[in-house]
């Protein structure tokens, strides 16, 4: 047939001349197919087929319809070799590609489609064949083909390559494997011990396992959350209870002074840091353990002499500032009047102000450094402008004289020595304290802009004077006098530090010294003082009740001292001191003295106190955990504890399910069992779903930890530390996990049935390496969650060799190729 091609345009010819071998309609027709399957095909492994397919397959018409349909419809897919058998109307095709894949392209050769042929008469470089739908045939017009094949398929059968496992034996697409042949297709020359080999079940199995440890951790997250969101609740009544606690140690007196910065005198973080070290090891009664902290002793004592040493100098310094002001008041006087003979004041005041300087515990005391080099400029700035004052000429009003007569500063015949001496003999004979500054009369006319300037350096030489002479506490208290009033408390705690570094020698010496704290601390011991207090009120009237009282308070300054406070011992201590309580009042049911004095007696208070702050935050966690959900409120931040119970009665479901399902103690059954997993995968990924379902924001999130200083004797401290440290360590292994679930299931998605490689052996050694290191006694779940952990653990690590295969030996061959073409799957359409 000759081909006649109109002058017109045809769409037929265009698509030719475009180089299409599809009209549009058929490939809309194969794309719809395609995109219908897709998300199915990409989830599905490729196979090995032989498929044969009957009906009006026409010599080479058909075969270049089956290749060009099966590569715009395939995904993963190809066709490996055709072969037609024209005289029984069949074409055989051997296909890689998923069964999905498979049944799409039956489908899609079902439906008739028409195919020209074209040889001659067409531009160069044009298609020489097209595929067009039926009902495009009368599109033709005048174009007309050399010839047309209209092809289509009556019925197909798939024969599927059996791929799996038979016995320890690996079959890929019909036949056994060996570790070279493992290897080639692994792109391994060969298959060595060091290379880790995985079937797709045993993968899918490390990968439902790892699943249900991340639905854990998650599980473990929210608990800590919810833990967090009720010591949010408690931590004011947790920070009260400590302090009341620190109020009963064996130095909180002296703490009380030094631990702040209420009196600039007082306060000393170094001597309280080593006293808080010693503290500990006293309230725990571990005096065998004091040799190793002989430092801090030794460091302690240096510490408060140093204590001493500031309270002598600041005395000094307080002299002179009595010196400088009589001084100053001089001066003032003398330049109210215009007096230009200023010399013995400036000598004075020089001598004064070379004494200050060498006050080097009070220039280099952290909280009066600043103040003081305040003082010490402006005391320069005054002098320095005295000196200019002394040189200049003799007749001050004269400013318009042209030559201005110097003169030198005579040397004072008053000794600066004899001059103090005097000056502190007038400040004793009174009293102590600093005089008042000078009064500037604001009435004064001053008739040189230098005698102007000096007024305004006097002013703020006498603030700053004024500000470290009349030093304040915070509390607005003279804060040299009560660093006065506490010199017998420190004067005692130095007393202490001695006596236990003759403890250390006589610990050291091998010397016999029972209950050495007892004696050394007999008056700073709350616990002592109480008894001694109950004792003398009459209220132990026999030595029975001495020895009960005795051990009840010796119980409760051991619960009470073992610090941090630990929750565990809530009840404990709350029930020791009711039991305090229940035998004083039973002792004294009538005795309102007594009453009011156990009232008004501040250890006794301290404890009831204690007792009703602990019983706070225990309601606390109480009231708490009964609430049925948190969602109604504005922002997530955790769920109920109810809610979390019952996650966990989902997971622990699911568990039992998972348990039943072993692929590694099943291995004939991996068909059956991998359809399992397959739900199983199905299943976690929803209750994973719920779990997930609300998310925190990124102000109610964790997201590093807080920097602050840590007290690890504070259990409010250690709680919000440990809390979020563990937050953010499972919100990073969480997504560690999630890592190496998408990293599995891409293996999973790959065409062989067989998974290994670098790729593979490296990912399994990271989570591993993981799981070694994730401690299961932190999982703050019931013991059933950590069991079940374990398990999931244990069912991982089993792979970490990789499984386990038979090399098919020669004289097996025939037998096993039998057995795997019994195991072939047919199917037909």
């Amino acid at each position: 047939m000759k081909t006649q091609i109109s002058p017109a345009k045809n769409y037929l010819y265009e698509l030719l001349k475009k180089k299409y071998h599809t009209s549009e309609i058929v490939r809309t027709q194969i794309d719809e197919l395609r995109e219908k399957n897709k998300e199915k095909i990409t989830k599905e492994p490729q196979k090995s087929f032989v498929v044969k397919f009957k009906g009006q397959v026409i010599d080479t018409s058909f075969e270049k319809t089956l290749k060009i349909i099966s590569k715009r419809l395939f995904i993963k897919g190809e066709i490996d070799n055709i072969l037609t058998f024209k005289e029984q109307c069949l074409v055989e095709s051997n296909i890689t590609a998923t069964v999905t894949e498979v049944e799409a392209l039956v489908e899609c050769l079902r439906k008739p489609h028409v195919v020209l042929h074209y040889k001659k008469g067409i531009e160069k470089g044009a298609s020489n064949l097209l595929i067009i739908d039926e009902t495009e045939q009368g599109q033709l017009g005048n174009f007309t083909p050399d010839y047309i094949h209209r092809n289509y398929i009556t019925s197909a059968e798939s024969y599927e390559k059996y791929t799996g496992r038979l016995g320890d034996y690996l079959i890929l697409n019909g036949l056994p494997l060996t570790s070279e042949k493992i290897g080639r297709e692994l792109r391994f020359n060969k298959i060595e011990t060091k290379n880790k080999v995985f079937t797709t079940t045993g993968l899918k199995e490390i990968y439902i396992n790892l699943h249900f440890i991340s639905l854990i951790l998650k599980l473990d997250l929210e608990q800590h959350y919810l833990k967090l969101r009720i010591f949010n609740t408690q931590e004011n009544d947790i920070n009260m209870v400590e302090e009341k606690i620190d109020a009963l140690g064996f130095f909180a007196d002296i703490f009380n002074h030094i631990a702040t910065t209420n009196n600039s005198l007082l306060a000393n973080e170094s001597l309280f840091l080593d006293l808080m070290r010693l503290e500990h090891i006293i309230e725990n009664n571990n005096w065998k353990a004091m040799p190793a902290y002989a430092g801090y002793i030794y460091s302690a004592a240096n510490r408060l002499n140093s204590q001493f040493k500031l309270l002598e100098e600041y005395s000094l310094f307080l002299t002179y500032a009595n010196c400088i002001e009589k001084f100053i008041a001089r001066l003032s006087k003398k330049l109210s009047k215009h007096k230009p003979d200023i010399y013995n004041e400036l000598e004075n005041l020089t001598a004064n102000y070379n004494e200050l300087k060498k006050l080097q515990i009070v220039s280099n005391h952290p909280l009066l450094q600043s103040d003081y080099q305040e003082l010490l400029n402006s005391f320069s700035k005054l002098l320095a402008y005295l000196d200019f004052l002394t040189i200049r000429n003799t007749k001050i009003e004269t400013a318009d004289s042209t030559h201005d007569a110097i003169e030198l500063p005579g040397k004072s015949s008053k000794k600066f020595g004899s001059i103090v001496k005097k000056c502190i003999e007038s400040i004793f004979s009174v009293t102590i304290e600093i005089s008042s500054k000078p009064v500037f009369r604001q009435d004064q006319i001053l008739k040189t802009g230098q005698e102007e300037d000096v007024q305004k350096l006097l002013i703020k030489f006498n603030e700053n004077l004024e500000k470290l002479s009349k030093l304040k506490t915070i509390t607005g208290r003279d804060a040299f006098l009560e660093a006065r009033r506490c010199v017998p408390l420190l004067t005692s705690l130095s007393d202490t530090l001695d006596q236990l570094k003759e403890l250390i020698k006589t610990i050291e010496s091998n010397k016999d010294t029972p209950d050495p704290f007892g004696a050394i601390f007999a008056e700073s011991n709350k616990f002592e003082i109480l008894y001694k207090e109950l004792s003398n009120w009459g209220i132990l009237e026999t030595s029975k009740d001495q020895e009960s009282v005795q051990g009840i308070l010796r119980n409760l300054q051991k619960l009470l001292f073992d610090k941090p406070l630990k929750e565990s011992t809530y009840l404990e201590i709350i029930n020791t001191i009711h039991s305090l309580e229940e035998f004083i009042i039973s002792k004294n049911k009538s005795a309102t003295a007594i009453i009011l004095k156990l009232n008004q007696n501040p250890v006794f208070m301290t404890l009831i106190d204690i007792k009703t702050g602990i019983q706070n935050i225990a309601e606390k966690a109480d009231q708490m955990r009964i609430i049925d959900t948190f969602k109604n409120e504005a922002e997530f931040f955790s769920y109920s504890a109810k809610e979390l119970e019952d996650f966990l009665a989902q997971s622990v479901k699911f568990h039992e399910e998972l348990r039943d399902t072993c692929y590694y103690k099943n291995i004939p059954e991996f068909e059956v069992i991998e359809k399992k997993f397959d739900r199983l995968i199905n299943e976690v990924k929803n209750i994973e779903d719920r779990i997930s379902s609300y998310t925190r924001n990124k102000d109610k999130k964790i997201s590093r930890e807080p920097n602050i200083q840590i007290n690890y004797l504070k259990s409010s401290h250690l709680m919000r530390r440990n809390l979020e440290k563990a937050i953010l360590l499972l919100q990073n292994q969480i997504t560690q996990i999630e890592g190496f679930m998408h990293d599995i299931e891409s293996n999973l998605y790959r065409q062989s049935f067989i998974h290994s490689g670098v790729a593979t052996s490296v990912l399994f050694d990271q989570i591993t390496y993981l799981l070694s290191n994730i401690d299961v006694r932190l999982i703050d779940l019931p013991k059933s969650a950590e069991d079940m952990f374990k398990e999931s653990v244990s069912t991982i690590f089993h792979y970490q060799v990789g499984e386990t295969f038979k090399e098919p030996k020669t004289e097996d061959i025939e037998d096993l190729m039998r057995e795997i073409d019994r195991k072939a799957i047919i199917k037909e359409f």
